[in-house]
């Protein structure tokens, strides 16, 4: 059975090609899901470039600043730690999205093309940042065919008109900041 896995493990940090069209799919699909990682529109004030929270569909081996992070053991235990999500996710909606842009990499048998990322992002200069805002990642997962494949068009729209929602009740609010801010100013 050792053996075995050993073979199965030839791949660059002991990932195995089923582990990289797994983690592929995941880097795929990160900005298509991102509503159900990053589901509030403070969500986004914690994806800040040079911390400790991914703001790119980035990996790395056993890197804290990527997207998700590939944690090299022995040839039994080499796994992927998915970064993104924040607290204020729905760990089942979280879940379920992590699973899709997996197994849909499995599905179609996609190719780690990306290389991993080192130290705070070195390597992912010409990545396109996540998108700041809720309204932003909410328009591309309502138009996202991946979504739709694996979720449904039911789900997609209502949980995208859920975020909509979400996105106008945040610009009819006027916010302790903003009464601070314009209150010194008249």
């Amino acid at each position: 059975m050792e053996r075995a896995i050993s073979r199965l493990l030839k791949g660059r940090n002991k990932m195995s090609k089923l582990f990289e069209s797994y983690l592929a799919g995941q880097v795929a699909g990160l900005m298509e899901f991102a509503p159900m990682y990053w589901p509030t529109i403070n969500s986004y004030k914690r994806l800040v470039d040079g911390f400790w929270a991914p703001v790119k569909p980035t990996w790395g081996v056993d890197n804290r600043t990527a997207s998700f992070r590939v944690i090299a053991g022995s040839p039994k235990s080499t796994r992927l730690e998915t970064r993104c999500p924040g607290a204020d996710m729905n760990p089942y909606l979280a879940t379920a999205a992590v699973l899709a842009a997996g197994l849909s990499g499995i599905e179609k048998k996609l190719m780690l093309t990306a290389k991993a990322i080192h130290e705070t992002n070195e390597g992912a200069e010409n990545i396109p940042r996540a998108p700041r805002t809720l309204i932003e990642t909410t328009r591309v997962f309502r138009s996202s065919e991946l979504a739709r494949d694996w979720f449904g068009d039911d789900f997609v729209d209502h949980f995208a008109a859920t975020r909509e929602w979400e996105w106008r009740q945040w610009l009819d609010a006027v916010t302790d900041w903003e009464l601070k801010r314009y209150f010194e100013i008249i």
